[in-house]
């Protein structure tokens, strides 16, 4: 059984580090509960803004996951109160009228995306060493090595599913953890360079942990071009 429950937060969604992150968290803060009686292990985030790249800068949907996770997981104590409790998440920015953040908590430990994608541009499963920045090659040298990426140009709109076989892994750390640095490692299909990776392209984010068929050091990549 599957319980859920849906909180709607008003507002002007922020990326961790920047001028606006403590009034978003804030409110945030002002809108849920502190933790709720029934486990939940999943989330869905829908981020609504104005523009996805105000001032001309575009939004990475990963950034704006950070605040969101601080207040609900570490302040408000959902999800145990620790984001390595975290079993999966999905995160999707759009553009809409009214900004704000649809926020979707589930007691599942796993989370299907839908049929609609159709089948990816790219699938495929990394065994090695996982990143610890953006700039480590082990990725990126995979990626060449199969020389068979057929990367969409002049795309702007990714969704990228990322499973990890490792239960340890923490999936809910946005700053320093190794999901953003595998994202950052994903440029030669989402475009940029070494260090400089377009993940702003990236509009739908998945992210799981303790996939039965990988091993603990696999990490599957999957890509769809939604454009």
């Amino acid at each position: 059984m599957n319980n859920r429950m849906k909180f709607w937060i008003s507002g002007t969604p922020a990326t961790f580090a920047t001028k606006n992150e403590v009034p978003w968290k804030q409110q945030i803060e002002k809108s849920i509960p502190s933790v709720y009686g029934e486990k939940f292990f999943g989330m869905k985030l829908k981020f609504i803004l104005h523009t996805l790249a105000p001032l001309n800068h575009p939004l990475d949907v990963d950034n704006l996951c950070e605040p969101a996770f601080s207040v609900i997981i570490n302040k408000l104590g959902w999800i145990g109160g620790r984001r390595p409790n975290l079993k999966w998440w999905n995160a999707e920015k759009i553009e809409g009228k009214e900004s704000g953040l649809e926020l979707l908590m589930e007691s599942t430990t796993n989370h299907e995306m839908t049929s609609e994608l159709g089948n990816p541009f790219f699938d495929d499963v990394f065994n090695g060493k996982l990143p610890h920045s953006a700039t480590d090659p082990e990725i990126p040298t995979w990626l060449d090595s199969l020389n068979r990426i057929k990367s969409p140009r002049n795309v702007n709109n990714f969704v990228v599913r990322l499973q990890f076989g490792a239960d340890k892994i923490n999936i809910g750390d946005i700053a320093t953890g190794r999901v953003k640095s595998v994202i950052d490692c994903l440029y030669p299909l989402i475009g940029g360079m070494r260090g400089k990776p377009k993940d702003w392209r990236i509009n739908i984010l998945q992210v799981e942990k303790n996939v039965p068929e990988l091993n603990r050091n696999s990490v599957r990549v999957r890509l769809w071009n939604k454009s």
